[in-house]
């Protein structure tokens, strides 16, 4: 996965039509949202790719009219 840079946070901030922040605030932005990423990417290591899906697929049916 790439990683979450400062640069990254910056282009971000920018392209989204904000004030970009500081080369600090960027860094630290940078290292809570890589920090965020690596835990969701725990979490979900041990989920089959297949698991949401059905269930949605299922919750869906269940919920359709008629």
């Amino acid at each position: 996965m790439a990683r979450i840079t400062p640069d990254l946070i910056v282009a971000q901030a920018t392209a989204a039509g904000r004030t970009p922040p500081g080369a600090d605030r960027a860094a630290a932005l940078a290292e809570a949202a890589g920090l965020l990423v690596r835990a969701a990417d725990e979490a979900a290591a041990g989920l089959p790719f297949e698991a949401e899906p059905a269930q949605v697929l299922a919750a869906m049916d269940e919920t359709a009219p008629g």
